[in-house]
């Protein structure tokens, strides 16, 4: 298959709400000794280093990279106290649409604002996530275009090849933004940060409500 398909995650792979970024959360209001110190802060299609500095600058600290590293230690400790909960649920079938592409022979890819760890510890809750073996992550980059193009450069170099066409499935209006400035088809999911008729003003090449009826071929 030369086609790459290239996953979100919250909203899209894992149902979003108020619960899923708990950990994180928690590991920024550990390391500021603070309370809610998230608060009124988006996060939606952001990386996790870009809101960590938002986080920082709004309780009035300098980013410094001893600070990044001692958050990532906090933030791992919470990830494990969290993995065996139910924070991070599957999200309107995604799982077994994932099993199917790869079953297929199609080469998969993360574009996510997540950590590296935080992307394997939610998809490893959710079974998927040894089929992703490559992806654009968090701290691969501050902005979205960014992590996608490290994502393609990532599975070019390990599927060893040049993809023919590209597929971005996302939640938001920023996922079909990027699909386009990288040349990929889009689907989006309404299961996310947007709704149906904001995602519809962007015209995305389809738009679905889940994955359970969704049919490889409507892809493309």
């Amino acid at each position: 298959m030369n086609t790459l398909i290239i996953f979100d995650i919250n909203g899209t792979i894992i149902q979003r709400d108020s619960r899923t970024d708990i950990p994180y959360s928690k590991s920024a209001d550990e390391l500021l000794n603070a309370y809610n110190a998230m608060k009124g802060i988006d996060t939606s299609a952001r990386s996790d280093k870009d809101v960590f500095m938002e986080v920082l600058r709004n309780a009035g600290v300098v980013f410094e990279d001893r600070l990044w590293s001692k958050f990532l230690k906090i933030y791992e400790k919470n990830l494990e106290l969290f993995k065996n909960t139910d924070i991070w649920r599957e999200n309107a079938g995604s799982t077994d649409f994932i099993n199917r592409l790869y079953n297929k022979g199609y080469p998969l890819t993360l574009m996510t604002g997540e950590l590296r760890i935080g992307a394997r510890f939610k998809l490893e809750k959710m079974g998927v996530w040894s089929l992703f073996p490559v992806g654009g992550f968090g701290e691969d980059a501050l902005d979205r275009y960014s992590i996608a193009m490290k994502a393609v450069e990532k599975s070019r170099g390990y599927y060893a090849r040049d993809f023919k066409e590209m597929v971005v499935i996302g939640d938001t209006v920023l996922d079909i933004k990027t699909a386009r400035k990288i040349g990929a088809k889009s689907v989006s999911i309404t299961t996310g940060s947007n709704r149906r008729n904001e995602l519809e003003e962007y015209s995305p090449d389809l738009i679905i409500d889940d994955f359970y009826s969704l049919d490889i071929e409507m892809l493309f």
